[in-house]
């Protein structure tokens, strides 16, 4: 069975006007691709599908979490994920082609599946750091004996150091 037909939204007789549709996926989901930079996580998707005549509009919102590791402390965290992405679908001879945001399916085609643009849009939606700001949790997740010896470092910065002083001279240049 097709792992992904939960995510297949019939579009043949859909009326056209909007339509709105909520989506997860989690740890099996993700393990369907293979090297994803992801491995678990739990993310939620509002969808919602203008239909018309000659394309579809579809906006998501994501959230949700993913499990990673913290770029400060080391730490195995929920990095939140909060995004919106937009997708165009255009009928068209062209079908599988894309443009940037644009998607070609023949007229005849009688579901589109989102399972591969939930994923891509997971994907975009993760920060460039594996960081976030943990302070406001109840519990946070920290590795406090490594943001220990960060703030002991930053507090040598502050002190005289000689090499850091000829480095900020070439700087100022």
């Amino acid at each position: 069975m097709d792992p992904f037909v939960l995510f297949s939204l019939p579009i043949q007789g859909l009326k056209n006007g909007t339509h709105h549709y909520k989506f997860s996926i989690d740890k099996k989901f993700l393990s369907h691709f293979e090297g994803s930079p992801v491995e678990e996580g739990v993310i939620d998707f509002d969808v919602e599908l203008d239909k018309r005549s000659d394309m579809m509009l579809f906006d998501f919102v994501v959230s949700g979490y993913v499990g990673a590791i913290c770029d400060r402390c080391t730490a195995n965290i929920h990095l939140p994920l909060n995004d919106e992405r937009h997708l165009i679908v255009k009928y068209g001879e062209a079908e599988g082609e894309t443009e940037d945001e644009v998607v070609f399916i023949s007229r005849e085609a009688s579901e589109f599946n989102l399972a591969k643009y939930l994923y891509e849009f997971m994907v975009l939606a993760l920060p460039i750091t594996n960081t976030y700001d943990c302070e406001n949790d109840p519990e946070p997740p920290c590795n406090f004996e490594v943001l220990k010896f960060l703030k002991d470092e930053n507090d040598e910065e502050d002190s005289n150091n000689p090499i850091r002083d000829a480095l900020k001279g070439l700087t100022e240049n």
